[in-house]
């Protein structure tokens, strides 16, 4: 029995997909002289589905609860809006910063983004875009769901071996492992499944399988509230922008109803969107885009700057873009790096500068402090007053970071550590405020 590892070219995907996903593949040779039979199994993942009215019922305020692997933040109104990967949206009271509350957890199957504009939250579910009415915090309301907004990770991570979705059995929530058994018998078999994206050949001389692969000055608030760096989700006036893995979704809230709009194709592995004046700044692992949205209702492409693969979150400010490359499981040819780029001439993007970094993920700008977050290797501090020669103030080393949200001197930082908030008004002395920790799950 030979056994292969499919190597999972997404680090983070959709749904509950482990980091390094893998393919199995164990041949069994019998048979005689006329024919072979290969016997070829592997893991492939099953839909989990809900109907509708279960769906509605687990959509609700919950019991506060521990944070376990929290996501993307958003703030807004001293609201902190922490999403639960795949699991829902912690609500934090963080009217202080030194002493936040947790007012309850709202459950939503299969979400990892939100936005809040008004007294509205956005938060999607699968491929599905929910509204909620959150006037009163402690008794949110679902207000309505659109289906079929986002692209289903089945429609795009064609590496993975999965079941076809019916849409007839309820509402996608989740996925679970199972294992798939064929038999084939030929003496030239290949195998190949639609679902996965591959071809594999069977080499009965050498009884091995060979594969081919398928493969302003705080910008984010606009009356609005703030997002970090990591979001697919942007709010801009009267519209929300958001992006999957290969699009730009337009969708007018000017009412509670949300009009979904265009549907533009960007290309391949779109990851982040940020907001700063008339403009969309979308980061991709092969590139940055930059839309206009001087037309609201149908946003134009401007220029794309690229570079090497690399998972690629953008912050802008001024004239200049700063964008984190980062190297990995999911960028395997990248480069640990921060780049600056020069937007003065909108239309043709340039790089002006780059500085050598561990592992960055998410970033934050506010006036002339740059924070960069660092994952394991934990957070940098930095003076941007020039972005031609960006200084380090700090390192801290004591936390795990992903994501961060600077905002009015409190920065508030996401990552395996929690919560964690830090008082810059002081850039040289840097304060911690209060710790929201990650309690892992005994189950």
């Amino acid at each position: 029995m030979v056994n292969f590892f499919f190597k999972n070219p997404r680090a983070s995907h959709p749904l509950n997909f482990i980091l390094s996903s893998f393919f199995l593949i164990s041949i069994v040779f019998s048979g005689c002289e006329d024919k072979r039979v290969q016997t070829v199994s592997w893991i492939e993942y099953e839909p989990v589905y809900l109907s509708e009215a279960e769906f509605t019922a687990s959509v609700q305020l919950q019991s506060p609860q521990d944070l376990e692997e929290p996501g993307k933040i958003y703030f807004y109104d001293g609201y902190l809006f922490v999403n639960e990967v795949n699991k829902g949206v912690h609500i934090i009271d963080n009217s202080d910063p030194a002493n936040p509350e947790n007012v309850g957890f709202l459950n939503i199957p299969a979400n990892k983004d939100i936005a809040v504009n008004g007294a509205l939250l956005y938060a999607d579910s699968n491929s599905d875009l929910l509204v909620f009415d959150i006037q009163d915090i402690e008794n949110p309301q679902l207000i309505s769901r659109s289906e079929d907004v986002f692209s289903n990770w089945s429609e795009i991570y064609l590496g993975f071996p999965y079941q076809e979705i019916e849409a007839s059995k309820g509402i996608v929530v989740d996925w679970k492992e199972v294992k798939i058994t064929e038999v084939c018998e030929s003496d030239d078999c290949y195998i190949y499944n639609p679902r996965f994206g591959i071809w594999g050949e069977l080499d009965l001389a050498s009884g091995s399988v060979a594969f081919e692969g398928s493969g302003n000055r705080s910008p984010s608030v606009n009356g609005t509230g703030k997002g970090g760096s990591m979001a697919r989700f942007a709010v801009s006036g009267d519209y929300l922008y958001a992006v999957d893995d290969r699009s730009l979704i337009t969708v007018d809230i000017s009412s509670p109803t949300p009009l979904i709009g265009n549907k533009d194709n960007i290309g391949w592995r779109i990851e982040t969107i940020f907001p700063y004046q008339n403009h969309l700044f979308i980061g991709s692992q092969s590139a940055m885009y930059i839309y206009s949205i001087e037309t609201p209702s149908s946003p134009a492409e401007i220029s794309v700057y690229s570079h090497l693969t690399a998972c690629d979150p953008v912050v802008v400010q001024g004239e200049y873009a700063f964008v984190t490359l980062r190297e990995g499981d999911i960028c395997p040819r990248g480069e640990n790096r921060l780049e600056v780029i020069d937007i003065g001439n909108i239309g043709n993007p340039q790089e002006v500068a780059s500085y050598t970094m561990k592992s960055p993920y998410g970033l934050g700008i506010d006036g002339d402090h740059l924070f960069v977050s660092e994952g394991e290797s934990g957070l940098k501090v930095m003076d941007a007053s020039d972005p031609l020669d960006i200084k380090m103030i700090r390192s801290i080393t004591d936390i795990k970071t992903f994501d961060v949200i600077p905002f009015n001197n409190v920065l508030m930082v996401t990552g395996n550590s929690g919560i964690v908030q830090y008082d810059y008004s002081d850039i040289n002395n840097i304060v911690r405020l209060s710790t929201i920790p990650v309690i892992q799950s005994t189950e």
